[in-house]
Protein backbone atom coordinates (compact mmCIF):
# COMPACT_ATOMS: atom_id res chain seq x y z
CA UNK A 1 0.00 0.00 0.00
CA UNK A 2 0.73 3.70 -0.61
CA UNK A 3 1.93 5.91 2.55
CA UNK A 4 -0.95 8.20 1.29
CA UNK A 5 -3.68 5.15 1.77
CA UNK A 6 -2.05 3.94 5.15
CA UNK A 7 -1.92 7.87 6.54
CA UNK A 8 -5.98 7.76 5.33
CA UNK A 9 -6.56 4.88 7.16
CA UNK A 10 -4.93 5.53 10.19
CA UNK A 11 -6.48 8.95 10.10
CA UNK A 12 -10.11 7.90 10.16
CA UNK A 13 -9.44 5.01 12.74
CA UNK A 14 -8.21 7.74 14.87
CA UNK A 15 -11.49 9.99 13.98
CA UNK A 16 -14.08 6.59 14.33
CA UNK A 17 -12.12 6.10 18.03
CA UNK A 18 -12.69 9.52 18.99
CA UNK A 19 -16.23 9.47 17.95
CA UNK A 20 -17.40 6.42 19.86
CA UNK A 21 -14.87 7.70 22.76
CA UNK A 22 -17.35 10.55 22.61
CA UNK A 23 -20.40 8.77 22.15
CA UNK A 24 -20.25 6.69 24.95
CA UNK A 25 -19.03 9.86 27.20
CA UNK A 26 -22.07 11.77 26.66
CA UNK A 27 -24.66 10.18 28.66
CA UNK A 28 -22.45 9.68 31.87
CA UNK A 29 -22.43 12.20 35.07
CA UNK A 30 -20.22 14.79 35.02
CA UNK A 31 -17.48 13.71 37.82
CA UNK A 32 -16.51 16.23 40.57
CA UNK A 33 -20.31 17.50 40.57
CA UNK A 34 -19.94 21.21 42.88
CA UNK A 35 -22.72 20.17 45.58
CA UNK A 36 -22.92 24.08 46.43
CA UNK A 37 -25.35 26.49 44.96
CA UNK A 38 -23.74 28.59 42.21
CA UNK A 39 -23.82 32.74 41.84
CA UNK A 40 -25.39 33.26 38.62
CA UNK A 41 -25.95 36.07 36.47
CA UNK A 42 -28.43 37.03 33.77
CA UNK A 43 -28.51 39.64 31.61
CA UNK A 44 -31.74 41.25 30.83
CA UNK A 45 -32.40 42.57 27.30
CA UNK A 46 -34.95 43.70 24.79
CA UNK A 47 -36.22 41.94 21.59
CA UNK A 48 -37.58 38.37 23.08
CA UNK A 49 -34.21 38.19 24.78
CA UNK A 50 -35.77 38.31 28.37
CA UNK A 51 -38.56 36.09 27.38
CA UNK A 52 -36.06 33.52 26.40
CA UNK A 53 -33.38 34.13 29.69
CA UNK A 54 -37.03 33.18 32.27
CA UNK A 55 -37.86 30.41 30.12
CA UNK A 56 -34.19 29.11 30.32
CA UNK A 57 -34.26 29.90 34.32
CA UNK A 58 -37.90 28.17 34.36
CA UNK A 59 -36.00 24.58 33.86
CA UNK A 60 -32.92 25.08 35.70
CA UNK A 61 -32.37 24.00 39.37
CA UNK A 62 -33.13 26.68 40.84
CA UNK A 63 -31.60 25.68 44.36
CA UNK A 64 -28.30 25.01 42.50
CA UNK A 65 -28.01 28.41 40.79
CA UNK A 66 -28.69 31.59 43.45
CA UNK A 67 -27.93 33.89 44.24
CA UNK A 68 -29.44 35.20 40.83
CA UNK A 69 -28.02 38.89 39.67
CA UNK A 70 -29.90 40.47 37.12
CA UNK A 71 -28.90 43.10 34.66
CA UNK A 72 -30.78 45.11 32.11
CA UNK A 73 -30.66 48.88 31.36
CA UNK A 74 -31.28 51.90 32.66
CA UNK A 75 -34.05 52.47 30.38
CA UNK A 76 -35.12 48.84 30.18
CA UNK A 77 -37.87 49.01 32.57
CA UNK A 78 -40.01 45.68 31.65
CA UNK A 79 -37.46 43.32 31.69
CA UNK A 80 -36.80 44.06 35.16
CA UNK A 81 -40.73 43.86 36.41
CA UNK A 82 -40.65 40.52 34.58
CA UNK A 83 -37.63 39.34 36.65
CA UNK A 84 -39.56 40.07 39.81
CA UNK A 85 -42.57 38.50 38.56
CA UNK A 86 -40.55 35.27 38.12
CA UNK A 87 -38.57 35.37 41.34
CA UNK A 88 -42.07 36.35 43.01
CA UNK A 89 -43.32 33.26 41.28
CA UNK A 90 -40.92 31.11 42.89
CA UNK A 91 -42.11 32.17 46.43
CA UNK A 92 -45.83 31.20 45.50
CA UNK A 93 -44.16 27.81 44.67
CA UNK A 94 -42.79 27.47 48.15
CA UNK A 95 -39.19 27.87 47.01
CA UNK A 96 -37.26 29.88 49.49
CA UNK A 97 -36.81 33.89 47.80
CA UNK A 98 -33.41 34.71 46.07
CA UNK A 99 -31.31 37.40 46.00
CA UNK A 100 -32.97 40.55 43.18
CA UNK A 101 -30.30 42.65 42.25
CA UNK A 102 -30.67 45.26 39.59
CA UNK A 103 -27.39 46.29 38.18
CA UNK A 104 -27.13 49.24 35.77
CA UNK A 105 -24.35 50.63 34.71
CA UNK A 106 -24.83 54.75 33.57
CA UNK A 107 -27.54 55.04 31.54
CA UNK A 108 -26.72 53.59 28.47
CA UNK A 109 -28.47 50.51 27.21
CA UNK A 110 -26.95 46.94 25.75
CA UNK A 111 -26.69 46.36 22.56
CA UNK A 112 -27.37 48.44 19.82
Amino acid sequence: MSLVVVISLLTIGVVLIRVIYVICQSGKPLKGKRSEPVSTLIVLGSGGHTAEMLNLLAVLQKERFYPRYYIAAATDNMSLQKARSFESSLVNEGDFLHQLTELVKGERSFGG
